[in-house]
């Protein structure tokens, strides 16, 4: 079995034997979405990246196998992009079963082991996904990063680099991010940094890669960057609310954090918490039992019905 979580930053793919043992895992690029140009040679390339280096890993040529499981960013199962998918996968391995949905999923069949709960996804973009008792499914968020994606790390970097913009034009409160910008794109003048952001391969990973130094301003006191991580907080906080309403799941439904922005940015996960509960006194915050890459091995597993379990150290 195969299990594949497909994002915009890298592609991550974890082997596993029939009865859930972890063999090994295989890293590959960052994807696009499938109806971007360059979006399909994309998933193709960094599958192919995966493959080899988790087949080298275990010490195994690369063989038949009975399943794979695919979360990919920007893709809904039994949606056009789904199709495309499961044609490139057929191109580089065989396999029995191909199950192929949103990355979103993945991380919560990893986070709850399939159980009924809430996965707030803060990476390079963002989404809330739920389930309640009876398997229904509800999400937020998750439109991308031109449509949306609040509370990510490109929605973190994109407004850092606005107040920049805006602090240096006057227009708003002065702010180190206009120094720390003008370092990082060395650049003399902030007007000259739209030759970069608008360059074909800036993007949402361009702007992810500035979250960091809105971090670290928050860290250093900076007021405007602290609004922008504290906004971003209460962002997701909301929408996690909108996901339980709508499933009618109770107040103390579990809720986990996952993704590189909780993890990495300066105050992001607490205010995430606090924001909750000050929603919600009941939230009940839980880290992730599995990361989204055993999730889809999860679903890999669960289509040649063996037992939906991972074994790893952890157990």
């Amino acid at each position: 079995m195969i299990g594949v979580d497909g994002g915009q930053t890298s592609t991550q793919c974890a082997l596993v034997t029939c009865d859930g043992r972890v063999l090994a895992y295989g890293r590959g690029g960052g994807l696009l979405h499938l109806a971007a140009a360059g979006g399909r040679d994309r998933l193709a390339a960094a599958l192919r990246e995966a493959f080899a280096l988790v087949w080298a890993g275990a010490g195994l040529q690369p063989q038949p196998i009975a399943a794979i499981g695919l979360g990919l960013t920007g893709v809904e199962a039994d949606s056009p992009e789904a199709a495309q998918a499961r044609q490139i996968v057929t191109e580089l391995v065989e396999a029995r079963a191909i199950e192929v949905c949103s990355d979103a999923y993945t991380a919560f069949v990893g986070a709850h082991g399939g159980r009924p709960g809430i996965i707030v996804i803060s990476g390079t973009g963002s989404h809330i996904l739920g389930m309640n008792a009876a398997g229904e499914l509800a999400g937020a968020g998750g439109w991308g990063w031109l449509l949306g994606d609040e509370g990510s790390a490109m929605w973190i970097g994109q407004r850092g680099l606005m107040a920049a913009l805006h602090a240096s034009d006057g227009t708003a409160d002065a702010t180190i991010l206009e120094a720390v910008m003008r370092e990082h794109f060395r650049v003399p003048c902030l007007r000259d940094v739209k030759r970069h952001v608008y360059a074909p391969d800036f993007g949402a990973k361009g702007f992810a890669a500035l979250a960091p130094l809105v971090s670290q301003a928050a860290e250093r006191g900076d007021r405007v960057a602290r609004s922008i991580i504290t906004q971003a907080a209460r962002d997701l906080a909301m929408h996690v609310m909108a996901v339980q309403r709508r499933l009618g799941l109770p107040p103390d439904a579990p809720v986990a954090p996952v993704g590189g922005a909780f993890a990495h940015l300066h105050g992001l996960r607490s205010r995430f918490v606090a924001a909750l509960r000050e929603m919600n006194p009941q939230a009940n915050i839980v880290d992730p039992q599995w990361p989204p890459v055993l999730g889809a091995a999860l679903i890999a597993l669960r289509a040649c019905s063996c037992p939906a379990t991972i074994q790893t150290e952890r157990n």
